[in-house]
C-alpha cells in the first residue's frame, strides 16, 4: 500500500512538473522590439497616414527609450492628426526638453499654441523658430497675424514679405500682406483685427494647414 501510494505521488509529481513546463512555454513572451525597431515601424505608419497604429508604435518607443526626441515628436504629429492637442502639446514639449534645437518640434508647438488660440505662447515658440533660421512659411505666416493683431503692422509686413519669399503661392500671406500695408496707410485708431487661421486656399499654391508637417 505504501508502495503504491509512493508511486502515485510520483506521478503527479511528474505531471505537476510538466504542467507548468507547458505552461511557461505557452505564456512565453515574443521576443522584443528595440525601440529603434519601434520608432522605424513607426516611421511607416506615420508614412501610410495610419496613425493610430503609428501612435502605438511611437508610445512603444518612447515608453522603452524616453530620451528619443524624434519618436516623441512624431508622437505628438500623430496626437494633432487625431485632435488629441493636450497630449500632442505634452510630447512636442518632451521632445523639446530632450532635444531643444529640434527646430520642427518647435514649429510644430507654436502653431499648435495657436491653433488653440494661446497666442502668447505661440509667439513666444514662433520667434525662437525665426530666431533659429526656420524656413517653414507657416511660422512667418502666423506671426505676421500676431503682430497685425496687436498693431505692429511693420513687423506684421516684414513677416509677411518672408512667408511669400519661402512660398511665393500662399495666398493667405498675400493676403496678410495687402491687409498690413492697407493698414500701415491708415496708421493708429482702427482696433487691430484678431489672428486669423487659414486652413485652405482659394487658388493655386500650398494650403497653409497648423496639421501639415
Amino acid at each position: 500500500m505504501k508502495i503504491r501510494m509512493a508511486y502515485i505521488c510520483a506521478v503527479l509529481v511528474c505531471l505537476s512538473m510538466l504542467a507548468v513546463g507547458c505552461k511557461k512555454q505557452v505564456e512565453e513572451p515574443y521576443p522584443e522590439y528595440t525601440a529603434q525597431q519601434y520608432y522605424d515601424m513607426g516611421m511607416q505608419a506615420f508614412s501610410a497616414e495610419d496613425f493610430v497604429q503609428a501612435t502605438q508604435l511611437f508610445e512603444a518607443a518612447v515608453s522603452m527609450a524616453p530620451s528619443m526626441a524624434d519618436a516623441h515628436y512624431y508622437l505628438g504629429l500623430c496626437y494633432m492628426k487625431q485632435n488629441m492637442l493636450r497630449r500632442a502639446e505634452d510630447s512636442l514639449t518632451t521632445a523639446l526638453r530632450y532635444n531643444p534645437g529640434l527646430l520642427r518640434a518647435r514649429e510644430a508647438l507654436g502653431i499648435l499654441y495657436y491653433t488653440k488660440g494661446d497666442y502668447f505662447q505661440a509667439r513666444r515658440e514662433l520667434e525662437q523658430c525665426r530666431a533659429m533660421y526656420s524656413t517653414n512659411p507657416q511660422v512667418y505666416y502666423y506671426l505676421g497675424n500676431i503682430y497685425l493683431s496687436e498693431g505692429n503692422c511693420p513687423a506684421a509686413l516684414a513677416m509677411f514679405t518672408r512667408a511669400l519669399e519661402l512660398d511665393p503661392a500662399s495666398l493667405p500671406a498675400r493676403q496678410g500682406y495687402d491687409e498690413a500695408k492697407r493698414t500701415c496707410g491708415k496708421g493708429p485708431g482702427k482696433p487691430a483685427p484678431q489672428p486669423r487661421i487659414e486652413k485652405s486656399f482659394k487658388g493655386g499654391g500650398k494650403a497653409i494647414d497648423p496639421s501639415e508637417f
